[in-house]
């Protein structure tokens, strides 16, 4: 594009090409570490799925209890395309989480104005938390892209009504939905978006009465099952949180990544309260500026969704941070308006506030890249392969661990077997099974072998209380063991 072209257009050489060099940066730092931790069971799910049948794929999309049905065939399509490498799978993460970013660009550029936007792009664009989730094999950088572009087009549709900006709406939204469930919190955000919407076109509200009500009829083929679900009590396996804690695990994430907590000394805390105090100045901004719509869209993507998915949850925990990933970027647009603003006041310190950005969300950054925290069973299965006799039992505690090595092994490690579930519990609390079931199901299991390797990880969903351990401890011999991220490998012979 010519510089006369980009004049005509209002979009100054220096403007586009410091647009460019944001997403190239956000490209960079989802790259430069894309494969350096391994694989961990949720992500060999992912692969799972998408190398099922078709038809097992095609009924995923009304089967009781399944959840993101349309991300599995993406994923085929990508796989047949680039193969299943880590690097791969990975790397089409990686892509809509620099979607994501341009879409946020151009979304804060008509909520806030042009200030704001590349100061907000900016924060998502090294959020050590956006960066973690563009290195992993699911859906959370293609549901926060698929948000971002349905709130768009709904903004657009709400100004300058037109059906492809409605369409878009309801194709963006529902793709969501059969990405990830609880993406379906967004239609209320959507819905008060476009009633409290303040430059709402009075020609909107067909296409906004349509376009909503048509949002209903995605989800009549999953209702059968979803609310049963909502509505009774049940259990779930995940821990209870309050609306507090939900509150700061989710601001830690957004803020620190995955690597740092709140508590893990003063530089956590600081960036922190730096991000948190950045996001007050942006509120504090909007609201001198009488700006009031922008911040109260920005509220409704925040606390909308956190507020039903904790009510959802009183009735059985469901959450998990990364759940309501896609509403982290209203967060960075408030920090993004808030370091506008300060800007804006003295011309001066951008550069202080650039080197704050760079280098404090540089340090999650640095240790999401060097420090393993998944599950290292890439090293485990090598481990195996290269010292395992051929006729020694290959034994699983938690057991969905196979399906893991069987993704890093170079031929597939029979025999094998699970381990016996030990954490049955009865109505008063407690345990149903006691070490006689346990020996009783390993000596059968073992059976036969003068060899057997154990595969321990996340051994407190199976067996809380390590009884199959402690029996292997006792009737056979340790000879060795080796100790990874997440995963230990034990060597036992008669």
């Amino acid at each position: 594009m010519s510089e006369r072209h980009c004049l005509e257009r209002g979009i100054s050489p220096p403007m586009r090409a410091a647009r460019t060099a944001l997403l190239g940066l956000a490209y960079l730092v989802r790259i430069v570490a894309l494969d350096t931790q391994g694989l961990w069971r949720d992500e060999v799910d992912q692969w799972r799925f998408a190398l099922q049948p078709w038809s097992e794929m095609l009924r995923n999309f009304t089967r009781a209890g399944w959840n993101g049905p349309l991300y599995s065939p993406l994923l085929r399509v990508w796989i047949a395309l680039t193969g299943d490498s880590a690097f791969a799978m990975r790397y089409f993460s990686l892509l809509w989480g620099v979607v994501s970013v341009a879409l946020l660009y151009v979304l804060v550029k008509r909520l806030v104005d042009e200030r704001a936007a590349p100061w907000s792009a900016l924060l998502m664009a090294l959020s050590p938390y956006m960066v973690w989730y563009a290195q992993e094999v699911k859906m959370y950088t293609w549901v926060p892209m698929l948000v971002l572009l349905a709130l768009y087009a709904l903004d657009r549709a709400c100004t300058a009504p037109g059906w492809r900006w409605w369409v878009t709406v309801l194709i963006a939204t529902s793709f969501a939905f059969y990405s990830h469930l609880l993406a379906a919190l967004l239609i209320p955000v959507e819905v008060l978006w476009f009633w409290l919407h303040p430059r709402r076109h009075r020609f909107a509200w067909g296409g906004g009465a349509i376009t909503l009500s048509l949002l209903t009829l995605p989800y009549l083929p999953v209702l059968g099952w979803v609310m049963p679900l909502l509505l009774a009590e049940r259990e779930t396996g995940y821990p209870a949180y309050s609306l507090g804690q939900m509150t700061t695990t989710l601001f830690g994430g957004w803020t620190l990544g995955v690597s740092q907590s709140l508590s893990g000394g003063p530089l956590p805390f600081y960036v922190a309260l730096f991000l948190g105090i950045m996001a007050l100045v942006g509120m504090a901004a909007l609201v001198f500026r009488k700006r009031l719509d922008a911040l109260a869209q920005m509220w409704l993507l925040l606390f909308v969704p956190l507020l039903l998915l904790w009510l959802v949850s009183l009735r059985g925990p469901i959450y998990t941070d990364r759940y309501l990933i896609w509403a982290a970027p209203a967060f960075y647009v408030l920090a993004g308006t808030g370091l506008a603003t300060i800007h804006n006041f003295r011309r001066w310190s951008i550069v202080i506030l650039l080197l704050h950005v760079l280098f404090l969300n540089s340090v999650g950054l640095y240790r999401q890249a060097t420090i393993p925290m998944k599950p290292q069973f890439q090293l485990a299965t090598h481990y195996i392969e290269a010292a395992r006799a051929p006729d020694e039992l290959l034994l699983f505690q938690i057991p969905y661990n196979h399906h893991v090595v069987r993704y890093y092994a170079k031929a597939w490690l029979d025999p094998w077997a699970e381990a016996p579930f030990t954490n049955w519990r009865q109505e008063d609390g407690s345990y149903y099974v006691y070490m006689p079931y346990v020996d009783k199901e390993m000596t059968s299991l073992t059976s036969g072998y003068a060899g057997l390797w154990l595969v321990y990880s996340e051994v407190a969903l199976w067996d809380d209380r390590e009884l199959v351990k402690q029996w292997l401890d006792l009737r056979w011999n340790l000879v060795d063991q080796q100790p990874y991220v997440g995963v230990t490998v034990y060597h036992y012979t008669k």
